[in-house]
């Protein structure tokens, strides 16, 4: 199975951020987050960038969520993490949080490999899955194609799609 996964980020120069999602949380779901940016990119060489947000989640799945996103990076190394909780308006037990992490490094300016895993943990039945995976990500000026397989030594992998535009000042999703 193959599912499309388009995000677009846009940071203003006060760093307030704004981010939207579609297929993210559900299937026909669309999610819109509000955040602020905290780096120190451009100062040193061991950069990082927290961003703690708020959302909405629309279609499928309606709901509201918070979380953070976060990415340190140092020279061609980089490590990235988007957690959240996302409660569902309609049903408790659908409530869900979520962490996608890649840990990555970039030879090219153009193209990165690496690790990923994403982690849901549904509270009300108290259970966790962790799907370790793979990344192989292409960069074209703001634009990103993350390509991910997770489970890949299973018969049960699955691939991911990315299609990732980066507007404004914000310098994440490779």
């Amino acid at each position: 199975m193959m599912t499309l996964v388009p995000i677009f980020n846009f940071e203003n120069r006060n760093h307030w951020y704004v981010e939207a999602r579609y297929n993210y949380e559900d299937l026909n779901t669309v999610s819109i987050y509000l955040g602020r940016t905290f780096s120190n990119a451009g100062k040193d060489k061991l950069t990082y960038s927290i961003i703690p947000v708020l959302g909405g989640v629309m279609g499928r799945f309606k709901g509201g969520s918070a979380g953070v996103n976060a990415v340190i990076e140092y020279e061609k190394l980089f490590f990235s993490t988007q957690s959240q909780y996302t409660f569902s308006c309609n049903e408790k037990s659908a409530d869900f949080f979520f962490a996608w992490s890649e840990l990555a490094y970039q030879p090219l300016k153009w193209f990165y490999f690496g690790l990923s895993a994403q982690q849901t943990y549904l509270p009300e039945a108290k259970s966790s899955v962790c799907e370790p995976g793979a990344v192989l990500g292409f960069t074209v000026r703001k634009w990103t194609f993350p390509l991910y397989c997770f489970s890949p030594t299973r018969n049960s992998k699955y691939f991911v799609l990315g299609i990732n535009f980066t507007a404004g000042t914000f310098k994440r999703n490779r």
